[in-house]
């Protein structure tokens, strides 16, 4: 682990775009210009956004914490803590082979793959609390407290401080989050918790305070689970999404394809903001929007946000 002083930052132009737009590089710096909307896409009336500070870190991919405060961001072999609204990388690790990551929505702690499967981690240090957690699938408790890992054909609850075992559920499970009051979710066989079986879940994303949580199936379509069951599926406006997260009520989500993010109405998937040219998204603390990719990191908000 390393920890770092922030670099200099890249400039950026602070004129507003609509929320359909695309982020590239301008003679005045990073910026957002508006483009059409992909044909089909349903798109929501939102205000004006502006670009407000970007910092050169490659991203591929991110994941908030900490009610935002805090983004772990990472790409091939190499994972950050990044402090919002500055930007400042806090510390920087490099565990071989590293792929992905999943954050505590309201605490200081995640969870990474890598070669040698899940660890368990605290921030922004990205120190071990808990490693060799196989291969998945995992989830992390929004405050940080529990970790649930698959272990054969059970599914385990243990405590980050120490690993003590708090409770077993049957498996299998094809993906796990947790969702507010909710607690745990197991996806089996494409149910998320009573209901029908549906298209096998392949990610799975909870609400930190609500008891919801977004599936993207088999088939391709997302689904808001909820206590009355599955709604009806719908299209990511990216393409096949890469990451998906919720936003605190379960209201909004954010999805990260390979050449745009969007964040969307989590239960139809109408586009709030949609962003050509990034790959990573995380919903940042004050109600900003984090962006990524190969340029760098940067935040964005409203306009009226900006004033």
């Amino acid at each position: 682990m390393r920890r770092m002083a922030p670099p200099a930052r890249l400039r950026v132009h602070q004129g507003a775009s609509s929320p359909v737009c695309r982020v590239e590089q301008g003679p005045d710096g990073l910026r957002l210009s508006p483009v059409a909307a992909p044909q089909g896409v349903t798109v929501l009336e939102a205000p004006p956004i502006a670009m407000q500070v970007a910092a050169p870190y490659p991203t591929e991919a991110m994941q908030p914490t900490a009610g935002g405060r805090i983004l772990v961001t990472y790409g091939p072999g190499m994972v950050r803590t990044v402090l919002a609204p500055e930007l400042a990388q806090a510390f920087d690790r490099r565990p071989p082979g590293m792929e992905e990551a999943l954050g505590a929505a309201e605490a200081n702690a995640a969870l990474l793959r890598a070669d040698d499967g899940w660890r368990a981690v605290v921030l922004p240090s990205i120190g071990d609390r808990l490693s060799d957690l196989g291969p998945g699938p995992v989830a992390i408790a929004p405050d940080g407290l529990r970790i649930a890992v698959l272990d054969g054909e059970v599914v385990r609850e243990v405590a980050l401080a120490d690993g003590a075992r708090l409770a077993e559920h049957p498996g299998p499970a094809e993906a796990l989050a947790y969702a507010g009051d909710a607690g745990l979710l197991i996806a089996r066989h494409g149910r998320v918790g009573e209901g029908d079986p549906l298209p096998a879940v392949t990610v799975l994303a909870g609400a930190s305070q609500a008891g919801v949580a977004l599936a993207l199936h088999a088939d391709g379509l997302l689904r808001l689970h909820g206590p009355d069951g599955p709604g009806e599926g719908w299209t990511s406006p990216v393409g096949p999404p890469r990451t998906i997260s919720l936003s605190a009520d379960g209201g909004w989500a954010a999805l990260a394809g390979e050449d745009a993010v969007a964040v969307v109405r989590a239960g139809d998937g109408a586009v709030a903001a949609r962003i050509a040219g990034a790959r990573a998204i995380a919903l940042a603390a004050g109600g900003r929007i984090a962006i990524g990719g190969p340029w760098g990191l940067a935040l964005t908000g409203t306009v009226q946000e900006d004033r």
